[in-house]
């Protein structure tokens, strides 16, 4: 419907926003699905390129649409909110345990020689034998991450095996292993999708990610495994409160 023509130049750009905004809680519009082009909009609504640019800024803003350069506008997945405190929280568990028909999908394994970072992150000599497997994780069908995990085989010998396409990594070290967990040491990164990255994700490639890589400690300080989870960026939040004195606490 086109918006009131006898409104305030001002108030226009609400009659749009709040008509698309409309569209894509209602699902005329689906996720993933590409907004018509500035000028469609233009003449869609009979109103100017000021008054779209104003209106769809707004809804990206709010997150319901993104932008792509080179390839148009479209609706956004809703977000996972992510909080520290919450189960699982900051990594691929906080969405795989929503369930769904399958939540993993193992791609890889393979015994690697350790250099660099990944000895320094494991606390092991460089050229040690390390188990790494690469997993596609999902969301209600939906490919959402794909996350690397490392643990030395010499503390690990049957890790390749143990951690199948259903095997919840904390359960398989706490359970199977009986690990004590220890703390967790975790860096939060942007990046942008890569061709290789965007099949699997089925995202496009430049698309937003989250990179998030975390070292696992026992009771003792030991390292447990090492990982890196590349994360959509359209599919989650992330949110921190923190106390007067710096620390993140409890959300």
């Amino acid at each position: 419907m086109a918006p009131d023509s006898t409104a305030r130049p001002d108030l226009l750009y609400t009659q749009v926003e709040n008509s698309l905004r409309q569209k894509i809680i209602s699902g005329e519009l689906e996720v993933g699905a590409r907004l018509p082009t500035e000028q469609e909009l233009c003449e869609q609504f009979g109103v100017s390129r000021i008054t779209v640019r104003r209106a769809v800024q707004n809804l990206v803003d709010e997150g319901l649409i993104y932008r792509l350069r080179g390839r148009g506008t479209f609706v956004s997945a809703p977000k996972r909110m992510i909080r520290k405190g919450s189960p699982n929280y900051f990594g691929y568990h906080a969405f795989s345990e929503v369930g769904g028909k399958s939540p993993r999908r193992v791609l890889s394994r393979e015994t690697l020689s350790a250099t660099g970072r990944l000895a320094k992150a494991l606390e092991i000599p460089e050229g040690s034998r390390v188990s790494m497997v690469e997993r596609l994780i999902y969301e209600e069908s939906i490919p959402i991450a794909i996350d690397y995990v490392y643990v030395s085989a010499q503390l690990f010998p049957n890790f390749l095996e143990d951690l199948g396409e259903d095997m919840s990594l904390y359960s398989l070290l706490t359970s199977t292993y009986q690990c004590v967990l220890g703390n967790e040491e975790l860096v939060l990164d942007v990046s942008t999708a890569r061709e290789s990255e965007a099949r699997l994700l089925s995202c496009f490639v430049g698309s937003p990610l989250y990179v998030l890589y975390k070292i696992t400690r026992d009771a003792d300080g030991v390292p447990l495994h090492y990982s890196k989870s590349v994360m959509r960026g359209d599919r989650a939040s992330f949110r921190f409160v923190i106390s007067p004195d710096g620390r993140v606490v409890t959300s």
